[in-house]
Formats: C-alpha cells, sequence, structure tokens
C-alpha cells in the first residue's frame, strides 16, 4: 500500500508539472493570437482600400477607351468576358487580370503549420486538400502544389505529389517583408506558366474557437467590382497617368491577398493552439482530481487496516 500512494503521488506530480507547461504554452500562444488577430483585422482594412482603388482604377481605364471607342456598353457582360488587352496594354497588368484561355495546370498554395500541438489544425488543412486532390485527378487535371508550412510539405511529399516549391520558418507574427519570397515566386510561377491559375488554401480565423478552411481564387485577380460606366472619383488625384499607377498597385494588390492570407492563416493556428493548450490544461486537472480522490481513498484504507491491525493486537493481548 505505501508503494501505491508513492507511485501516485509521483502520478500527481508528475501530471501538475505537465498541466503547468500547458497552461504557460495556452498564455503564449494567446498573446500571440491578440498580436496577430489585430495585425489581420488592420491588414484587411487595409487590402480592402487597395482593393477598392484598384477597382476604381480599372472602371475608369476601361470607361476611358471605350469613350474613345464607342459609346455603347451593352455588348460588355461579367468581369469574366472583359478581354482587358483590347483597353490598355500593361504586359504583367493583362497576365494577372485575364483568364487564360486553356487551363493546364492549376496551382494550388497550400499553408499549414510548421509544428504539432495545434489541435485539428494541420489535420483539417491536410484533409480539405487531399479531397480536392482526389477530385483532380477524377478528372486527369495537373496539380502544383505550393507548400507553406513543413507539415504539408512533408505530408505531401510523402504522398508523391507535385510539390513546386516549399517554405517553412514563417515567424509567428509574419511580416510582408519576411515572407516576400513567397508571394513573389508565386506571382513569378503564374506568370512563367508554371500553373494557368492558382488558388490559395488556408484556415480562416473566424474567432477564438471557430476557424474555417478556405480555398480562394488568388490568381488570374478576379476580385475587383469592375463598373462599365463609373469615372474616377473626384478625391482621387492621379500622377502621372491611371496606366503607371496601375503597374505598380495591381500586382501590389495581388501580392497583398497572398500575404493576407498567410496572416490569416497564422491568427487561426494561434487560436487553435491556445484551444488545444487549454484543454489540456483542463484534462491535467481533471486527472489530477481523479488521483487525489484515489490518493485519499488508498490512505483511507491504510490508516482503517492500521486501526484494524492495533485493535486486533490489542485484543489477543487480553
Amino acid at each position: 500500500m505505501a508503494e501505491s500512494l508513492l507511485e501516485l503521488k509521483k502520478k500527481i506530480a508528475s501530471i501538475q508539472k505537465t498541466g503547468q507547461i500547458t497552461e504557460a504554452m495556452r498564455m503564449v500562444s494567446g498573446v500571440k493570437l491578440n498580436r496577430t488577430e489585430k495585425l489581420d483585422q488592420e491588414y484587411t482594412i487595409y487590402n480592402d482600400k487597395v482593393r477598392a482603388t484598384v477597382s476604381h482604377l480599372m472602371s475608369s481605364q476601361i470607361v476611358n477607351q471605350l469613350g474613345k471607342e464607342t459609346n455603347e456598353y451593352s455588348e460588355f457582360g461579367s468581369q469574366s468576358n472583359i478581354d482587358y488587352s483590347s483597353f490598355f496594354d500593361l504586359g504583367t497588368l493583362v497576365s494577372l487580370v485575364q483568364p487564360r484561355k486553356e487551363i493546364k495546370s492549376t496551382g494550388y498554395l497550400v499553408i499549414s503549420g510548421d509544428r504539432g500541438l495545434v489541435g485539428s489544425y494541420n489535420s483539417q488543412v491536410i484533409k480539405n486538400m487531399m479531397s480536392i486532390f482526389k477530385d483532380a485527378d477524377a478528372q486527369n487535371k495537373d496539380v502544383k502544389i505550393l507548400a507553406v508550412g513543413s507539415v504539408a510539405a512533408q505530408f505531401f511529399k510523402k504522398q508523391n505529389l507535385n510539390v513546386v516549391y516549399e517554405y517553412s520558418g514563417v515567424s509567428d507574427v509574419p511580416t510582408y517583408n519576411e515572407v516576400r519570397n513567397i508571394v513573389q515566386t508565386a506571382v513569378k510561377m503564374y506568370l512563367n506558366g508554371v500553373y494557368d491559375e492558382l488558388f490559395v488554401c488556408y484556415t480562416h480565423h473566424v474567432n477564438t474557437l471557430t476557424s474555417a478552411f478556405r480555398v480562394e481564387s488568388m490568381l488570374p485577380i478576379s476580385d475587383i467590382d469592375i463598373n462599365h460606366k463609373e469615372t474616377m472619383p473626384k478625391d482621387y488625384i492621379i500622377e502621372p497617368d491611371i496606366d503607371s499607377v496601375l503597374k505598380t498597385v495591381l500586382p501590389q494588390f495581388a501580392k497583398s491577398m497572398i500575404f493576407g492570407a498567410i496572416l490569416d492563416a497564422k491568427t487561426a493556428e494561434h487560436a487553435s493552439s491556445m484551444t488545444a493548450m487549454q484543454s489540456a490544461s483542463q484534462n491535467a486537472d481533471d486527472v489530477v482530481s481523479g488521483l487525489k480522490t484515489k490518493l485519499n481513498r488508498a490512505r483511507q484504507a491504510q490508516i482503517t487496516t492500521e486501526i484494524t491491525e492495533i485493535i486486533g493486537g490489542a485484543n489477543a493481548l487480553e
């Protein structure tokens, strides 16, 4: 019985130490979550402003060009039916927004983590991506994978999937300068024809307890509101001209969308880590509580046995 009590005490001490570690990790993840969540919110505002600016510039340029050729707008339908190259010759700009006539290969930029202890964060990304790749394989589609995060990269390579680019070691609070190589490589590969369209797949942060897997079309850029009759707002001052501004702003918008997804994914990772560590700490407390109850019962049993033995010995002497 004494040995059993000693073992219970050792188990309780060990689990309490584990609980202290997971609680510390929860607090660290909470701090990281607060930082990335704030950055994510601020970056969303910035990205929306860039998107609105690009939309105004594109709409105005189309209207200006149409005004030179015709006053009829009815022949133009949705944005996907617009041949931008007929309005202006900006090279890279046209390549970024004009859908290609034939999709020979599809690129997927998959964002995962570099470590475990983040709950179901990594497993959900991999599970959803494998479902997408299975459908693509059934349709005989060529798939190219850009893996951001070692967990996804290692898994996909073990599955003999075509990983054309991988990057690991994104910091807990990423900056644009840090991930510049990722976004520039993704855009460059698209422009060089490595793939004809690019989707960014990541976990979107909803709140601390909720996240959602997302697959967003990034290239060619389609997330622009084109108004065929819109002119530039009066509060815009364009220097030197719309074409020159678009040459700078549109590629920046494409890159900002990718960085925004990475930042959003990191926020979701920290939230998942914090939730997982909170659950682990609670489980540790529950186990310790159960062991303490077991320990107290063992002590009571030991005391009862000792008392019984003393009484038995006293009765034998009478």
